[in-house]
Formats: C-alpha cells, structure tokens, sequence
C-alpha cells in the first residue's frame, strides 16, 4: 500500500517575537488567529511587491476558504500606524523607516515613539530629529546652552543660577520630549 505524505509549509515570519514589529491576522468567520513577525517578513523582502506576496501568503495560511474575510485585531510596535486593514505597502514603508532607525543605533520602541509622535510621513526621518539622550529636561536645557552659547563671557554668579527647567519651557516649541526604552530622548521639531 502506497502512502502520501505532505508537507505543509509554514509561512514566513510566523510567530510573535518580542523584540520587533509583529500583527495578529484573524478570520472573521471561524475566529482563527496566528502572530506573524512583519520584521522578519521585510527582511525577507527584495521589494514590496514580494513583501505583499508574503503577507498574502501569511493571510491565505489563517484564513479558511475563499469567501473568508480577514482582519487584524492586535499589533506589536506598530501601534503608531495600526488598523484593522492597514495597507501592506503602509507595513512596508514603516519596517524600512525601522530598519534606517536600527542601523543608526536606535531601537525599536523608540522608532516606534517617534512614529506615534510626529507621525507616518516622517518615516525614515528619526536621525534626523534626533537631538540626544538625556535624564531630564533640566540636563538637556543645560547642554543645549552650553553647546549654542558662549558662557564665557557671562560672570559666574549669573551663570550658576541659571534655571535650566525654566529654559525648557522656551526650548519646548522648537524640541519634543520622547520617552522610550525607560529613557528620555529630545528630537528637533
């Protein structure tokens, strides 16, 4: 007697990772669900037209049968842009945007902070904005004046009782506060 074996394959990125961007694909009809890792998906991609190639192939794996709709009901890191039905090419463009925030050194909850903050039409842009990394806002106002000014010239009794919180209030128009990572971090305007 002859058997037939088959091997199911699994798409690619399935799987909640709990360091990169990950979103829940689930069918309407029967409730099924599966994580997938977009990251990884993007990192497998030459371009978009294979990145939505595989996240068709991740939503055909969920759903099941032809008439079914499906829909994402939970995201990770990717609270900043999420929908129900976001767009692949919208996935595609926020994982490149993350892949420029890693290899300059910053991480993904930052990335996704500053996307929160200023928004998707600032993808790519976050080392761009970045000013620095500091404790509080009375240590970057210091720096800040310090790095513009020359305090040389201003006698020490003044300059020792410089408010450097005061000094935030007029920096706030012109730099955000972000906090990320359990650290705080300033970006130009």
């Amino acid at each position: 007697m002859d058997t037939q074996t088959t091997t199911k394959i699994k798409p690619l990125g399935l799987g909640l990772h709990d360091d990169y961007p990950a979103i829940c694909i689930q069918d309407y009809e029967t409730n099924n669900f599966q994580w997938f890792n977009v990251y990884e998906i993007f990192q497998n991609s030459d371009d978009l037209h294979e990145f939505k190639c595989f996240m068709n192939k991740a939503r055909e794996s969920v759903i099941t049968s032809v008439s079914s709709e499906w829909f994402y009901p939970d995201c990770q890191y990717l609270h900043s842009i999420y929908s129900e039905h976001i767009d692949d090419s919208e996935l595609y463009d926020y994982c490149e945007s993350l892949q420029d925030a890693l290899a300059d050194g910053h991480s993904v909850s930052l990335h996704e902070e500053f996307i929160g903050h200023f928004g998707n039409s600032y993808f790519g842009e976050l080392s761009e904005y970045y000013y620095g990394e500091y404790d509080s806002i009375k240590e970057f106002a210091e720096s800040f004046v310090e790095d513009n000014y020359d305090l040389d010239s201003i006698p020490d009794i003044i300059r020792s009782n410089i408010d450097y919180e005061n000094v935030w209030y007029d920096l706030q128009h012109d730099f955000v506060e972000i906090e990320a990572d359990r650290n705080t971090y300033f970006f130009r305007q």
